[in-house]
């Protein structure tokens, strides 16, 4: 009788809902589908309470965004905020504690205090989309999100025998950033995608089919390429993607690696290159037969590459510009603009940064002073890259940091950087044998992320996510730090072979 009770009670609320939800779909506009999503996250909750931890691990990477939302927040900001919460509630009630890892705290906490400080010190948090007076606050919600996400990450232990499955969710989310050049390509039909999916990646295509560029640049592939050739590495490692018996493995591989030269950027091309490197050495593959063959199968590949690069198209042209390659004269001068762009850039930031030296200048933007720099650089008066000088968009890590939060702030993400690095080192050293190749991934992605962001191009505000995914994520898999080895582990992690065939189960 009780459940049929609890029947009648659903269909009582199931059917007013629909017809509501029918209402508004006839007539669609932003506000619609603001209440529909409004709607869909209170019919969610249950899902939500029980999932959250496995839900913000799987959508750490991924690109969607809530368009219909105040600010389009992405999905990895909304679910890291509503985790977090719900693990503090479960901590209350003694349920789960977090997991202790003072080495990190310390520096996240220190970080969080120069953040908040600097942003009360220079116009506070001005949020355009809230009415506020003073623009700019977005970029320190991402940052102080990132936080309470790596927090989030570290409420509880994973199971082992879930780890494989979560750190394959973790990487494989970020190929949802090619679903932007896919409904763009797949025409008007779906675009209603872009709802949920940033329309940026698409940029590349719109400028080559209204003629701004020749270009086809295919952006979306980018993080979609990095985050599947980690995937892979997680499931099989490098030994198993070259199990010459499972040929389909590297197939997948090429075809990833492959992929990533249409998005037209030079900096994946490195970041993959460093990833790979990194990996391999943390494998232990560098004495092994593995090494020559893989150094000769790409000098056999790069040979062909010099003669004929000019003939391939231009986005992959301008990924491998800067190697010694005969590309085309025209992509090579507009790729060399792009560094000499960014060098001038540079040269005035440096300038100003002895006055952000203790305090930094923060993320805080005029919107007077923003309208009157775009119309001098409309009216020539004023070079292009000085709205990226004014929004902080210096194209630089290091500059990304120094400049908006001073060497105070340099320092705190020096402290998180070295921290997380050592969580994620023991980790792998000392931890269980079955999560070694999980953890060599995570190692191998943060060290090649972080000498990207340093060398060649970051931005502070959106790479901490892209810091603390990993090592909040290597934390959860470990169950905290693993200081020392544990005496009945040590025997398995010298006999590798055995070792590699306990992952691949």
């Amino acid at each position: 009788m009780f459940n049929r009770y609890k029947i009648f009670a659903a269909y009582l609320l199931a059917i007013p809902l629909a017809l509501i939800l029918g209402i508004l779909a006839a007539s669609p506009n932003e506000l619609t589908f603001m209440l529909i999503a409004m709607l869909m996250l209170f019919l969610a909750l249950p899902i939500f309470i029980k999932w959250h931890h496995a839900l913000l691990i799987a959508l750490w990477n991924s690109a969607f965004s809530a368009y219909f939302l105040p600010g389009e927040p992405s999905f990895c900001l909304m679910f890291a905020v509503l985790s977090f919460g719900l693990s503090v509630l479960n901590h209350i009630m003694g349920r789960k504690p977090f997991l202790s890892v003072p080495e990190m705290t310390r520096p996240l906490l220190f970080l969080a205090l120069v953040v908040v400080g600097t942003a009360c010190c220079r116009g506070r948090l001005g949020i355009r989309v809230l009415g506020g007076a003073v623009h700019g606050g977005r970029n320190y919600i991402y940052v102080l999100g990132a936080i309470i996400g790596y927090f989030a990450l570290t409420a509880g232990r994973i199971p082992i025998l879930k780890s494989r499955k979560m750190a394959g969710w973790f990487f494989f989310s970020g190929t949802s950033g090619v679903l932007s050049n896919i409904a763009y390509a797949l025409g008007p039909a779906f675009y209603p995608l872009y709802f949920v999916v940033p329309a940026i990646y698409a940029a590349g295509q719109a400028q080559s089919d209204f003629g701004t560029t020749a270009m086809d640049r295919i952006g979306g592939l980018a993080p979609a390429c990095v985050a599947g050739a980690c995937f892979l590495l997680v499931r099989y490692g490098i030994r198993g993607l070259c199990d010459w018996t499972r040929p389909w493995r590297f197939l997948f591989l090429v075809v990833t690696l492959g992929a990533s030269f249409f998005a037209g950027y030079r900096w994946i091309f490195a970041l993959l290159i460093l990833i790979f490197m990194f990996q391999f050495y943390f494998e232990g593959l560098l004495r092994t037969r593995l090494f020559p063959a893989l150094a000769a199968l790409a000098i056999l590949a790069f040979v062909p590459l010099m003669q004929y690069a000019n003939k391939l198209p231009m986005s992959v042209q301008r990924t491998i510009s800067f190697l010694p390659v005969n590309v085309d004269s025209g992509i090579r001068a507009e790729a060399m603009g792009t560094i000499d762009w960014r060098l001038q850039m540079w040269s005035v930031v440096w300038k100003d940064a002895p006055k952000y030296f203790i305090v930094g200048k923060g993320y805080s933007i005029d919107p007077a002073e923003m309208e009157s720099t775009l119309e001098a650089i409309q009216m020539g008066l004023l070079n292009n890259y000085e709205e990226q000088i004014l929004s902080g968009d210096y194209h630089s890590g290091p500059l990304s940091i120094i400049i908006p939060f001073g060497i105070i702030g340099a320092v705190a993400f020096l402290w998180v950087a070295a921290a997380g690095f050592r969580v994620l080192y023991l980790n792998y050293c000392n931890g269980d044998p079955r999560l070694r190749l999980i953890n060599s991934v995570l190692l191998s992605y943060f060290a090649a992320e972080f000498v990207c962001f340093v060398l060649l191009f970051g931005s502070f505000s959106t790479d901490l996510f892209v810091f603390l995914g990993p090592v909040g994520l290597g934390i959860g898999l470990n169950g905290g730090v693993q200081r020392t080895p544990k005496p009945e582990l040590e025997r398995l992690r010298d006999l590798q072979p055995q070792v590699y065939a306990l992952e691949m189960e």
